[in-house]
């Protein structure tokens, strides 16, 4: 049975005008997807328009007043003639990408054939979160920038592109065969315009490289032959908006990739982990107590700008880099952590309650977006279920406060004190004390012995 793909996120910054472009974009694919409801509705009353002949005039169709229906749907296939019939008499594109049509088109059928008997499905609320599917139309170009070619001029779009290194290797050698590919239609274009006289080839290769830009003539950084078991990177890339998780609402970038043959865990215990700020990692399981020391001194807080005479032209692309330097820094740790929790059968970490930090004014949230530990969360929760691991998210409250022997809770120590425990006297350092904590926790919750 083959493997589902493992899908992780990286975030981007957008200026305002791509913020308001992209919501643009999904605003274009709703309305595209609710007069492809009104049409199922009346396919299914029914009615034998096609979807371009139904579309003027016609009022959408809420789920508060279904029709019965009378005949078959149509498949995806004929969905997808349908959209790609009408959708630039109906103004769709270019604003919106045939990848993000198509999409809509599944997930409206998907929708539909889920429901054969009863109420019809009505179309999507307004409120839903933007999700546009843009696959090929997002390209890398460094390990801070991404090209959206839908965005036009404002195709370059800030990013923090934090993945394992296998996985930023195989999307890096996605995109070098889509540069070798497109490098070799230009200069098969070229030679027909140069040698043969060709207007057509001309006019071609004048086309690609305008919408490839300067950076698409950029040579590519030498990449290590990939091994076996690695994974391989997917033509999807999809663009999300996400809110409601205790971290400011942001758009992320979601990356898919194929798994390959991958061990699954080697120890049969639970691993307790410590996610904090001094000591990015401690964890505890039988036999193992782990404490690791931050690798870097800082400042971690961006620091101002000193401002020339000159506009701060590249700020946006500058911070970005400033971020991945730490996370640069951080990532063997980062990596060897996350080897370590998948060789456990299962792995149990807080959950960390985000909003909570910045209430208390502690600027914890911020630094571990920079420095790439909301990217390692990301990474154990998407690589677990490759491996077979088991992941728990705990409750944070009193774990720094609990003593990990007796359970007993007591004060929080003081910033750069050990954790005494009033009651049995043990004594440790806090950290530890609380990977040991979450440990007991999880061990509880899944009923072991």
């Amino acid at each position: 049975m083959p493997k589902p793909p493992v899908r992780l996120t990286t975030r981007i910054h957008p200026t305002p005008t791509q913020d308001a472009h992209l919501r643009a974009i999904w605003t274009t694919l709703l309305t595209a997807q609710h007069t492809l409801t009104a049409w199922l509705h009346h396919r299914a009353g029914g009615g034998n328009h096609s979807l371009l002949a139904f579309a003027s005039g016609t009022s959408p169709i809420s789920a508060d007043h279904p029709r019965p229906r009378t005949r078959a749907l149509p498949t995806l296939d004929q969905l997808d003639d349908e959209v790609r019939a009408a959708r630039d008499a109906l103004g769709w594109t270019p604003t919106v990408p045939p990848s993000a049509l198509r999409w809509m088109a599944a997930q409206t059928a998907r929708q539909w054939h889920s429901c054969p008997h009863g109420t019809l499905p009505g179309p999507w609320p307004p409120a839903q979160p933007p999700e546009l599917h843009l696959d090929h139309s997002v390209r890398v170009l460094d390990p801070v920038t991404l090209a959206i070619s839908t965005l036009g001029a404002d195709e370059l779009i800030v990013a923090d592109l934090y993945l394992p290194n296998p996985h930023w290797h195989a999307l890096l050698r996605r995109q070098q065969r889509r540069a070798v590919h497109e490098r070799n239609l230009r200069d098969a274009l070229e030679c027909s315009w140069l040698d043969a006289g060709d207007r057509d080839a001309a006019a071609e290769v004048l086309a690609r490289r305008t919408r490839g830009g300067p950076w698409a003539e950029l040579p590519w950084p030498e990449l290590p032959e990939p091994c076996p078991g690695d994974p391989v990177s997917r033509e999807e890339t999809v663009l999300r908006w996400i809110d409601g998780d205790g971290l400011p609402a942001r758009w992320v970038v979601e990356w898919r990739f194929g798994a390959g043959e991958v061990p699954g865990w080697v120890h049969d215990d639970v691993l307790g982990v410590d996610v904090g700020y001094h000591h990015p990692f401690a964890c505890a399981a039988h036999g193992l107590n782990v404490l690791t020391p931050r690798p870097f001194r800082g400042p971690f807080a961006q620091p101002p700008l000193v401002r020339t005479s000159a506009a701060p032209h590249h700020e946006a692309w500058a911070r970005a880099q400033h971020r991945r330097a730490m996370f640069l820094r951080l990532r063997p740790l980062l990596e060897s952590h996350l080897d370590l929790a998948l060789g456990y059968r299962a792995v149990v970490v807080e959950r960390l309650d985000w909003g909570g930090f910045a209430r208390r004014g502690f600027p914890f949230a911020d630094y571990a977006q920079d420095v790439g530990l909301v990217s390692w969360l990301d990474w154990l929760n998407a690589l677990s279920v490759q491996h077979g691991v088991t992941v728990l998210r705990m409750p944070p409250a009193y774990t720094s406060r609990t003593c990990c022997v007796c359970l007993r809770v007591g004060p929080r120590p003081q910033t750069g004190e050990l954790f005494r425990c009033a009651s049995c006297g043990q004594t440790s350092h806090p950290d530890l004390n609380a990977a040991r904590v979450i440990r007991r926790q999880g061990w509880t919750a899944l009923g072991w012995p």
